[in-house]
């Protein structure tokens, strides 16, 4: 059975600007926790990386690796993931961010770094962990985007390829955060939070279907997967 779930409210921007900084460095205003550090908002984000530390499990034994899902789409997924990787990078921890939304994803966008090759050129076997792209403004953050839309989302993330990539990079990287597309539309997350062992789940506040949520845990318990908490983001 699942933990008994924590909320945490996030109100999430619905749109996103890139902010100019001094020595023109960019940052892109949904990474709140650097962009503005003194909003309600990354305080919140903070908090929510304090209760994760709390609840992951056997850290110290080496599974790192948290998936960060939600039941459909205009959730939250990206924004919450992408901050998460902040924040855990402003403890000095080693942390990769995972674009495994092979569908839409975004994460590239966020940080502003290419995505011609990626996670799906690395389980297809025609990329190494050199897809990996440090993120130097964010200290010891790395992130590994989705990259060049493959034809077979689902296969490929269903591949030993995925688990033998996290257990390589869990030697590297003191903490592992996946995005994932939307897990009601497609069987994608449900591979990767297998693969990941803990999840994050979240919902939107007059958005996501109470029934939707409730089928997304079951099914993530089913398989094994420990959910570690839910959090309810609200615009």
């Amino acid at each position: 059975m699942p933990t008994k779930a924590q909320e945490n409210v996030l109100p999430i921007e619905g749109s996103a600007r890139v902010l100019a900084l001094p020595g023109n460095e960019r940052i892109n205003s949904e990474l709140v926790v650097a962009s503005d550090p003194f909003h309600p908002r990354a305080e919140e984000l903070w908090a929510l990386r304090t209760q994760l530390l709390i609840r992951w499990p056997n850290r110290e034994a080496g599974h790192r690796a948290l998936a960060i899902v939600s039941p459909g789409s205009r959730e939250g997924r990206s924004y919450v993931a992408a901050n998460l990787a902040v924040v855990f990078s402003q403890l000095g921890e080693r942390t990769l961010l995972i674009d495994a939304d092979l569908r839409a994803p975004r994460q590239h966008r966020i940080f502003n770094i290419p995505d011609r090759i990626g996670l799906s050129a690395v389980l297809s076997g025609r990329a190494d962990r050199g897809a990996v792209v440090p993120v130097p403004e964010f200290g010891t953050l790395s992130v590994l985007p989705a990259g060049a839309p493959p034809p077979n989302p689902q296969e490929l993330l269903s591949r030993h390829a995925l688990t033998v990539l996290l257990n390589e990079l869990g030697t590297e990287f003191d903490v592992i955060l996946l995005d994932t597309p939307p897990a009601k539309l497609y069987a994608d997350a449900q591979n990767v939070a297998f693969r990941a062992g803990s999840v994050m789940l979240l919902a939107r506040k007059n958005h996501t279907r109470v029934a939707d949520t409730t089928s997304v845990i079951r099914e993530l318990g089913d398989t094994g997967v420990r959910v570690i908490g839910t959090v309810f983001n609200a615009f």
